[in-house]
């Protein structure tokens, strides 16, 4: 079993999800599942009504990245691939930018009525076609679904112009919300491929055409409680639980998001042409 980031053969199971194993690099800690997997059909998982409960929360988190990109960008034209609903190109279109999106998927309600520019392709088909340069290019919660992530970053490079900057979201198979949980939702084995580490993001990201700008860890207190509730057996376990964990979890958060161990990477990296 070779790992696709760093080429190596030193792989070894990690652990088993569903009857579906995930195996780890032992060079660059990326973990993968079995590539003879087949995907299974995830569309029951993407609700818009389920999406609209949780809409201030994303809100929140979007208005974050406009900041990054207002701090980090030097253009306006933004593409997002797997823009899913288009919650975060809306708030991006109300604020100047020019965005277009890729969205084969599902519908993305958020953008009716926006000058947003929508195409229902997939990034492969996307970028052989495309001549339109980009200053921001951002992949929430994509990376973990390519099939081959070094094709990817490289097909990047293709729609960036100079200076153009790559944000990425991916879940933290190393954070502590997945060492403490039964069942860490964001395995979901079904669609994801592909879980990173530090290190792996390093094969990704070569230094010759890449200059990273911001690379983080954190999650939301909802996400984790979530992925926390599937632990308990009866309302009293839970109770004692959160009794302790909750002042604890508030205390040292930022601390294991600074050293690495939220639940989600959040990173950015600038193109340097050479």
């Amino acid at each position: 079993m070779q790992c696709k980031i760093c080429k190596s053969r030193n792989t070894k199971l990690y652990k088993i999800v569903n009857t579906v194993p995930i195996f780890q690099c032992q060079e660059c800690k990326l973990a993968f599942v079995d590539p003879s997997v087949s995907r299974k059909k995830t569309e029951h998982i993407y609700s818009f009504v389920e999406y609209k409960k949780r809409e201030a929360q994303f809100v929140n988190r979007y208005q974050k990245t406009l900041q990054l990109v207002k701090r980090f960008s030097r253009g306006s034209n933004v593409l997002e691939i797997g823009a899913g609903f288009g919650l975060l190109s809306s708030i991006l279109s109300k604020n100047g930018y020019q965005v277009d999106v890729l969205e084969p998927d599902v519908t993305p309600y958020y953008l009716q009525g926006l000058p947003v520019k929508i195409y229902t392709q997939y990034f492969e088909e996307f970028v052989k076609k495309r001549v339109k340069k980009y200053d921001v290019i951002i992949l929430y919660d994509i990376l973990e679904h390519v099939s081959n992530p070094i094709v990817s970053i490289r097909n990047l490079l293709k729609l960036l112009n100079t200076n153009g900057i790559v944000i990425i979201q991916t879940p933290n198979y190393q954070s502590i919300m997945a060492r403490l949980v039964h069942n860490w939702a964001w395995w979901m084995v079904e669609d994801h491929r592909y879980f990173f580490s530090k290190q792996s993001f390093s094969f990704l990201f070569n230094k010759k055409n890449w200059k990273q700008l911001l690379f983080s860890t954190y999650e939301e207190w909802p996400d984790f409680k979530k992925n926390l509730d599937g632990n308990f057996v009866n309302k009293m376990s839970k109770a004692l639980y959160f009794a302790w964990f909750i002042p604890f979890y508030f205390l040292l958060r930022n601390c294991m998001w600074r050293f690495g161990y939220g639940g989600l990477y959040l990173a950015i990296w600038r193109y340097n042409k050479q």
